[in-house]
């Protein structure tokens, strides 16, 4: 076993040269004429594959009246073809013994099939199908749109803390911008827009120079490309889809009170940052994601291992989104203890950070090696490997991205943590939700 593990480490050791040759990872990539992206990548750790299909469109592409409408329009691609009845598609794949989902974004939606090698020719005929040929029922959309709304329920309306990370956003982007909507939309668009804005946003984001298609595993590249040119090759470029111009738009300074069934208080802050893609110096990006691993472990043991002034604690960074993001920092207090006890103690944690770096230096050591071993074996998902390929090429990154991570990280030190930390987490500038629990009937 031992021995095994340390071949794993040293073959992903070799991926993390700062120029990558894709060929030697067992990545190809084609693009089509109709300009569909392909990327392929060879794992023959076991005799199956994964195909997933990404959309360039999510939530980020959305406004109001018609939020949600791509996490809606992912439940109706399940709901029949002019070749497959609604249905079909999954009793179908199930029955070859496969796996097929789906899941929406703030910057894409992507559908899946995880099956046998040789079933290979009937997930991409199955996938380019509804590509284009979608059928729209106003009595599927009826039962979905009740899916939908029970599904906003469950994982919003009946979560307090979730209502909070949904106002914090509201609160930390304009209205007009990315990421001020939420993937699953609003309730009272959810129960009005009808079954033509589905098609109309069909009929423009579904289109082959908009998706990339990506299959990892037990495949030949040159077979997969050439079953993607018979089936998908057959569709138009769509010359009316332009590059989104529809960056996140920040506010600061900004503050909200929640007053709701809850059992615990809960106090969320988020400060405007930009991601690996709207950086100027990428490295401030891997420095950024460095400091969110390092200061949620620091607060974690700080806050409720030693001083036992809070139960929870919660620090994150988006890397990978498309446009300017959020770091954000919650916390839920101990029992007894104040909001305002907690923050000082945050905000005395970061002053450490930014003015006696070298403190950070073992806790910086451990996260990298961390980071390292989690990378290394995330790599034996080949759902992993496609859902970070795939990612990546979607919101414009490039593939090469997933096998230097490691790398970048590594390269981060204490006085970048340190910098970073200065130049955003600006508490004067930030926004802020507070949770006040009415108490649970």
């Amino acid at each position: 076993m031992k021995v095994l593990i340390l071949l794993s480490f040293f073959l992903f050791q070799s991926l993390f040269a700062n120029e990558i040759d894709l060929s030697h990872q067992g990545v190809s990539q084609v693009t089509l004429d109709n300009g569909l992206k392909i990327v392929v990548k060879i794992d023959k750790r076991a005799p199956v594959f994964i195909s997933q299909l990404w959309y360039q469109v999510g939530a980020s592409d959305e406004s109001q009246p018609t939020t949600g409408v791509s996490h809606m329009l992912e439940h109706m691609m399940f709901k029949g073809t002019l070749a497959y009845k609604t249905g079909e598609f999954s009793q179908i794949i199930a029955r070859n013994g496969g796996d097929e989902n789906a899941f929406t974004s703030k910057d894409f939606t992507a559908y899946y099939q995880k099956m046998h090698k040789s079933k290979l020719e009937l997930a991409i005929k199955m996938e380019a199908d509804r590509m284009r040929n979608l059928t729209f029922s106003n009595r599927e959309l009826t039962k979905e749109r009740q899916v939908v709304i029970e599904e906003r329920r469950m994982r919003v309306e009946d979560k307090p803390n979730s209502k909070v990370y949904e106002n914090l956003r509201l609160i930390s982007f304009d209205k007009e911008g990315a990421y001020h909507s939420p993937v699953i939309g609003f309730q009272q668009d959810l129960e009005s827009y009808s079954l033509n804005d589905l098609r109309v946003w069909y009929e423009k984001y579904y289109a082959p120079n908009n998706a990339t298609l990506v299959v990892v595993g037990d495949v030949d590249p040159d077979k997969v490309i050439a079953l993607a040119k018979q089936y998908f090759g057959v569709y138009a470029h769509n010359p009316n889809i332009k590059n989104m111009q529809n960056p996140s738009i920040a506010h600061t300074g900004k503050s909200r009170i929640l007053k709701l069934k809850a059992e615990l208080p809960f106090y969320a802050l988020s400060f405007p940052v930009p991601s690996l893609k709207s950086i100027k110096d990428e490295h401030n990006a891997y420095a950024l994601e460095m400091l969110a691993y390092v200061l949620d472990n620091s607060l974690s043991k700080a806050l409720i291992r030693n001083q036992q002034i809070a139960s929870s604690i919660g620090v994150g960074y988006r890397l990978y989104d498309k446009y300017d993001t959020l770091f954000t920092l919650s916390f839920v207090p101990a029992n007894g203890v104040s909001n305002d006890t907690v923050l000082s103690a945050i905000k005395a944690q970061v002053l450490e950070f930014i003015n006696k770096p070298n403190l950070i230096q073992g806790e910086l050591s451990r996260t990298k090696a961390q980071l390292e071993a989690d990378f290394v074996f995330e790599q034996d998902q080949i759902s992993t490997q496609s859902y970070y390929l795939g990612m990546l090429s979607t919101v414009g990154l490039g593939v090469d991205k997933m096998f230097t991570y490691v790398d970048k990280m590594n390269a981060i030190n204490t006085k970048d943590v340190s910098k970073v930390a200065k130049q955003y987490l600006d508490f004067t500038n930030s926004n802020s939700v507070e949770l006040i629990p009415q108490g649970v009937k």
